[in-house]
């Protein structure tokens, strides 16, 4: 073997040929840029997608639904209501819960001995009658906790209370913030541990207040060189401005996501009819967190949550007294129990999730075929909120649920549309050079031509024959012939994007390049450039019979349609210039001239 065919193998071996690594492995190299352009599109619009909070409605329903389905859990028997129901309204004969009456319940519950009372009830103003009798009351109950509105109607803090608490629990530091944060859809998904964390005045939620001094009573305190709430080592970790589904959350203060638990009644409750009556067992709030508020639908502390308008609440809505003791319940559990927190993963990790959800839904549509493809999209489908539901249930954490949905449902179709285009592409392409086929050559000169037609503008051809192929295809072998050919239509491709038109694979070793509205003279030049550049690539072509690389003969041909003309006239006029190329040492490009018809010569034998 010579050196000239042996630096032939070895350069096309290399991967310097036009083959390289797409000829070897074109199937697995499609489908890999395939999976990198569908996971990596589709993770990227589900974020930009996210990031607006366009979802964050999806995600926080995706949230209720879990919460709708976790485990039954049993109930807090350490947390006891004592709630003012419209019925012990009508029993009282009036329509709100007076001083006196209200003096007259919290009496009833300190006779029992509660560890920590919390008073739903704003009293910063005398409600006669029973205003002495109630400040009697509060003076004597160092174990109440009363409340104050920390945040105002247009959502900042105040350092005097929104709406103070009564004077006497002020003085003595026995006030709680009453606040409840409700979500843009009117639904409660998260409590306030502490509404403000800036200012002389830092107040706790009234629940967060009261299980705090439940748990003072086991000897537990918040570590105060903690950063973050931490009692016993637990830490009561805070809602960040991108927690779980929430996009840019309004995080102020220190929020936690609600954690209520799933029973038609989560927290006992007393009717003050029942409590004033005595029909209530004399230690039932022994020792235990009571908080009093209205549990009457025709006050306005009502709320909605995630088991609102549900069979878990029997009348659709939530008490504000209710959210209280679910904090503080939670809180308690937490410490006391490890009952698992709600949270989520930080951002990098939730968005790495949704990046393999969409590369998942890639893999299923590349690598499976259509009845396993199918199948595997029902399974992750179903699998994903089954996965996301477990790890809820189990361990309290909130994943991606909609956007690794919409990861996987995207990356799926990216595929499905990128194959259709795929497909589209090799009904247009030459399977070998990836130039336009033959097909594609003939429909644009078609379009090309009636545009002529229209605007009496000329149309140019240039024909391009590969010098004495056969000879290389005997001398080199097929594969190297197919090399060559691919080096040979980069030349032809990269001259065509430099320059102007469509090149495409006419047939076997020849090529063409259509050029709509150039002249004669554009032509030629266009073809030359071709010539020269593939010379002087050098491809070694030892069995040709004018030099020792592989050269082109180039016939170019240029007209203005007319409905005199037919449309082949084109292609008949660049063949007789490509054989007066080839008569003339080859090697060369040739502008059709008529008398170029007059020529009977015939080209050598060996082509």
């Amino acid at each position: 073997m010579t050196s000239l065919r042996l630096f032939a193998r070895l350069s096309n071996w290399a991967g310097f040929g036009a083959g390289g690594f797409q000829r070897k492995w074109p199937v697995a190299w499609s489908r890999l840029r395939s999976l990198l352009m569908a996971g990596s599109g589709a993770t990227v619009v589900v974020l930009l997608v996210r990031v607006t909070g366009l979802l964050q409605p999806m995600e926080l329903r995706s949230l209720d639904w879990m919460q709708r389905l976790r485990p039954v859990e049993p109930v807090d028997s350490r947390v006891v209501l004592v709630g003012i129901t419209d019925a012990d309204l009508n029993w009282l004969d009036t329509p709100f819960l007076n001083d006196a009456t209200l003096a007259a319940v919290l009496q009833a519950i300190q006779q029992q001995s509660p560890r920590v009372i919390g008073l739903d009830f704003y009293r910063n103003l005398p409600v006669e009658p029973g205003r002495s009798q109630l400040d009697a009351v509060l003076q004597d109950s160092p174990n109440l906790i009363g409340i104050e509105k920390v945040i105002s109607e247009e959502g900042q803090s105040r350092q005097d209370g929104a709406l103070p608490g009564h004077p006497i629990l002020a003085e003595r530091g026995q006030v709680a913030a009453s606040d409840v944060l409700v979500d843009q859809d009117g639904q409660v998904r998260r409590g306030a541990v502490f509404p403000a964390t800036t200012g002389a005045r830092v107040l706790e939620g009234l629940g967060t207040r009261v299980a705090l001094d439940y748990l003072a009573g086991e000897a537990l305190e918040p570590d105060l060189e903690e950063e973050l709430l931490t009692i016993a080592g637990i830490t009561i970790a805070p809602l960040e401005r991108y927690s779980g589904g929430y996009m840019r959350l309004d995080s102020g203060g220190y929020q936690i996501l609600f954690n209520p638990r799933r029973t038609a009644k989560p927290v006992e409750l007393i009717s003050v009819r029942d409590l004033l009556t005595g029909n209530v067992a004399s230690d039932r709030m022994t020792d235990r967190i009571v908080i009093v508020g209205s549990a009457a639908l025709s006050a306005a502390d009502v709320f909605y949550t995630s088991h609102s308008n549900s069979y878990f609440r029997d009348s659709g809505v939530t008490y504000g007294m209710e959210l209280h003791a679910e904090l503080s319940s939670q809180i308690v559990s937490q410490v006391l129990e490890g009952r698992p927190a709600l949270y989520s993963l930080s951002e990098g990790s939730e968005m790495l999730i949704i990046a393999l959800a969409a590369f998942g839904g890639a893999v299923f549509q590349l690598w499976l075929g259509e009845r396993k493809r199918n199948l595997g999209l029902v399974v992750a489908f179903v699998g994903i909120p089954l996965a996301s539901y477990g790890s809820f249930a189990g361990l309290g954490l909130w994943l991606p649920l909609i956007p690794c949905l919409g990861a996987l449902g995207c990356a799926s179709l990216m595929v499905t549309l990128n194959r259709s285009s795929q497909f589209k592409t090799l009904a247009e392409r030459d399977a070998l050079t990836r130039l336009a086929n033959r097909r594609r050559f003939d429909e644009a000169l078609q379009r090309s031509w009636m545009e002529g037609l229209r605007s009496s503008q000329a149309l140019s051809l240039i024909l391009c024959d590969v010098d004495y192929f056969k000879l290389y295809n005997d001398n080199y072998g097929h594969s190297l012939g197919d090399d060559c050919l691919m080096r040979v239509a980069q030349v032809i491709q990269q001259s065509t994007v430099l320059g102007s038109g469509l090149a495409a694979r006419y047939g076997g070793e020849e090529f063409v390049v259509l050029m709509p509205k150039a002249t004669a003279q554009e032509a030629l030049a266009q073809a030359n450039q071709i010539r020269e550049r593939l010379v002087a690539l050098q491809l070694p072509h030892e069995a040709s019979k004018i030099t020792d690389y592989v050269t082109l003969s180039l016939g170019v041909a240029t007209l203005t349609p007319t409905m005199n003309l037919p449309m082949g006239a084109l292609v008949e006029q660049a063949d007789v210039a490509l054989y007066a190329a080839k008569q003339s040492g080859r090697n060369q490009a040739k502008l059709y001239d008529p008398a170029m018809e007059d020529s009977s010569e015939e080209l050598p034998q060996a082509v």
